[in-house]
């Protein structure tokens, strides 16, 4: 059975949604889906609620579609290390399940508590720890979809080199619900550190700061996440370490060596909580606390350019030096000045308020070869519309 929830209203883009569904079954989902093509309603799907700030501006729905109790584990075989789960499991609520057999995924949210796997899979989200686990998209061996006429359609499997089916585990991953609802995702696992730390080393400059994270990348000693950051300390470099209880302090202190041999901080703090190296990402990167958020991809060679360029125009940034993408915030009550941003055409607009939704696109430029096969994909999946109207690229 699906566990209780706290049921939330649904807010998208400043409206309410009254009428909001809660299956706790495929089979009701279907039900639900299906009951809308008669009237020709349109839905919003949505999960926790910590994401729906990402979207175009689209709309406008007749009804919300939560997947929140569909919030099933439905199949876990630790020895093979793989799980499946429904889209309304939350990131903390799998992480539990699977620390019973030290085992975990690497999978970075604002807010554990609430976010849920199909959000995160959604939205194409995961965090900093992609450094050394991947991304949410390489753990996905399976998933079921089902399309606005409620029918369930299968790809892959519970076998991690299972490649049965077209590739629909890529296909959806950052689609927003455009192309269909998931309904289960199966998952590859991994072994769960039996110790972690957190390094934060202050900077006054962030050429320091960055200076320090190469150093450690390039080194042999494979942190499993670095990222920098402006704090009103300084300049911040925040490192998690995961290792063997008998090696964990060795390793601190050969990374805390090789940041001090390539910039000398002014601070440096270690705790035993490895998620605190992890608190600037979770900080910039909420978009549930109603600021403004992009995303940018930034190769690592350019951020020493742009992390100050950023700051000195009033972002709050935190660069995934890992994975070459920068977070920035900055409070919706500001004046949107994009100094900064407007050298990076690829910006991503992870959370912004209506009105700065309108005429743009938040994910930014789509290349002219991708825009057809886009449209054709919504045209074959959702050719009436019916799911996340216009919330994805090119208002789709």
């Amino acid at each position: 059975m699906s566990s209780e929830v706290e049921l939330v209203p649904v807010v998208v883009d400043g409206t309410d949604i009254t009428d909001v569904r809660f299956p706790e079954s495929p089979q009701e989902m279907s039900a639900t889906l299906r009951e809308m093509q008669p009237v020709d309603a349109h839905a919003l799907i949505v999960g926790g609620g910590t994401r729906t700030a990402f979207g175009n501006l689209g709309g406008s729905f007749d009804l919300a579609i939560s997947t929140r109790k569909l919030n099933r584990i439905l199949q876990y075989e630790p020895d093979n290390m793989t799980m499946a789960v429904e889209p309304g499991c939350t990131i903390e609520q799998i992480r539990e399940a699977l620390a019973a057999n030290r085992q975990s995924i690497a999978l970075d949210a604002a807010h554990d508590s609430r976010s849920t796997i199909g959000g995160a899979y959604a939205t194409g989200m995961s965090g900093p720890r992609r450094l050394g686990g991947g991304s949410l998209k390489d753990w996905v061996i399976g998933v079921e979809v089902m399309g606005p006429d409620g029918v369930n359609a299968k790809a892959g499997g519970m076998v991690v080199k299972n490649v049965t089916g077209f590739d629909m585990m890529h296909l959806h991953y950052g689609a927003l619900g455009a192309f269909g609802v998931v309904t289960r995702l199966n998952l590859k696992v991994f072994p769960a550190p039996t110790a972690s730390r957190s390094i934060q080393l202050v900077y006054t400059t962030p050429e320091h700061a960055h200076a320090a994270a190469v150093a450690l990348i390039t080194s042999q000693l494979l942190p499993a996440s670095i990222v920098v950051a402006n704090t009103p300390e300084g300049w911040q470099t925040s490192v998690r370490c995961d290792a063997p209880e008998e090696a964990i302090e060795l390793l601190v202190q050969r990374m805390n060596a090789v940041a001090a041999d390539a910039a000398e901080p002014i601070s440096a703090n270690v705790s035993d909580d490895g998620s605190d190296a992890l608190s600037a990402f979770r900080d910039t990167a909420d978009l549930a606390a109603g600021d403004i958020v992009v995303r940018l991809p930034i190769r690592a060679s350019h951020q020493p350019a742009a992390l100050p360029r950023l700051a000195d125009t009033g972002w709050r940034v935190c660069a995934d030096v890992g994975s070459g993408l920068v977070y920035a915030r900055r409070p919706s009550s500001d004046a949107l000045d994009e100094g900064g941003i407007e050298a990076f055409s690829t910006a991503t607009w992870l959370a912004l308020p209506r009105h700065l939704k309108t005429d743009r696109d938040v994910f930014g430029p789509t290349p002219d070869a991708v825009q057809p096969i886009l449209r054709r994909l919504k045209d074959s999946f959702d050719p009436e519309r019916r799911l996340n109207r216009g919330r994805f690229a090119l208002g789709l």
